[in-house]
């Protein structure tokens, strides 16, 4: 199964505060990349689900500042398990 991340990042490249980041001109659709939303970050073959903490102005582009939630597999997988109670 392939993945189309929201914007590439390694995620072993973390900054002082542990945060994952990348820079907003690699997303692949930098409209969707703001404050609080979800992202697909990482790789292809790792990809991760990361929060939007952040973006900010830096001299090389506009850093986007990531936390981690996850493997993306593993929360796809437990999406598909839920279920929605009626109620």
């Amino acid at each position: 199964m392939a993945i189309e991340l929201d914007i590439p990042c390694d995620v072993q490249g973390r900054d002082q505060d542990g945060h994952l980041w990348a820079f907003l001109d690699e997303a692949t659709h930098p409209d969707e990349v703001a404050k609080g939303h979800l992202v697909v970050t990482g790789d292809e073959t790792d990809p991760v689900v990361a929060r939007v903490v952040d973006l900010l102005d830096r001299p090389g582009g506009v850093k986007v500042v990531m936390e981690l939630v996850g493997d993306a597999g593993e929360l796809l997988e437990a999406l598909i398990r839920a279920r929605v109670v009626a109620a």
